[in-house]
């Protein structure tokens, strides 16, 4: 399982889980966790030499997941997209070639529906096979038998999600390799400024036990990033799952002791 959170580069998270600005925040982060997934290329198609840079800035077991540019998946639903799409996979070849690309996320529209079931086939029939892929629907007109058939067909994962849409929280494995879930948070007006409760994780020990059972890899990520809960609760997850290291153990307990407290030194944590 790789289990990380979506997005490292936040000021927020400084002095809570980042020990001061002066740390280079990628490559503090990817000793902590081994995958990550890229946020920021929804908003904006990333260059190569930055891709490069990430790829230099972490380790060899290090895994880079990342969003479609909404360009693809909002602005044009899919159809019409396909220079933009080649044109991202050459941007992020440097991970693929280096072993260290993870799955791309196509984060569909919420006013993408059913009605657009050809859009979608079509666009899945562009997704190069050694690719991992996973499909997030926002519209629950998805919510049927038609859709998991499809993404068995192309073995595209169905992205379970923890969120206020609990359609997408079912458990629904459609890939026959991995598995894809985001921990979006509950919180109101926003998801993401949400903290899981002890009692709210352990939930998803025996949901996570399930959906390993299925496929080899499943890739899991925490988006609730306001006020530095996602690093916190995906380390909180990692130790119910009885595998939080030496270092984790030590960033967690100064996480939870002081969340407004920004530590001096680095060796604080590592």
């Amino acid at each position: 399982m790789l289990l990380g959170t979506c997005g490292w580069s936040y000021q927020e998270w400084v002095g809570l889980f980042y020990p001061n600005n002066r740390i280079a925040k990628l490559p503090f982060y990817s000793k902590v966790f081994g995958t990550v997934e890229v946020d920021s290329s929804f908003y904006r198609m990333p260059t190569k030499s930055m891709v490069k840079g990430w790829e230099k800035a972490t380790g060899s077991a290090f895994r880079f997941s990342l969003k479609l540019p909404k360009t693809i998946t909002h602005d044009r639903h899919l159809a019409g997209g396909e220079g933009d799409f080649y044109k991202f996979l050459d941007v992020i070849k440097p991970l693929e070639d280096s072993g260290k690309l993870g799955c791309l996320l196509l984060q569909l529209s919420p006013s993408f529906s059913f009605d657009e079931i050809e859009s979608l086939e079509s666009f899945f029939k562009l997704l190069p096979p050694h690719i991992h892929f996973a499909a997030e629907f926002r519209h629950e007109s998805w919510n049927r038998k038609e859709t998991w058939n499809l993404l068995r067909k192309y073995n595209v994962a169905n992205t379970i999600t923890e969120s206020p849409i609990e359609f997408l929280s079912r458990i629904v494995v459609t890939s026959s390799t991995h598995a894809y879930i985001r921990w979006h948070g509950r919180g109101k007006p926003v998801w993401y400024d949400y903290t899981y409760s002890e009692e709210e994780l352990r939930r998803w020990i025996h949901n996570l036990r399930e959906i390993e059972a299925q496929v080899p890899l499943t890739y899991a990520y925490f988006n609730n990033h306001y006020g530095g809960n996602a690093p916190r609760n995906t380390l909180q997850f990692i130790a119910m799952r009885g595998e939080l290291t030496e270092m984790q153990k030590r960033i967690l307990t100064r996480t939870e002791r002081n969340s407004r407290k920004i530590p001096s030194k680095i060796t604080d944590f590592l």
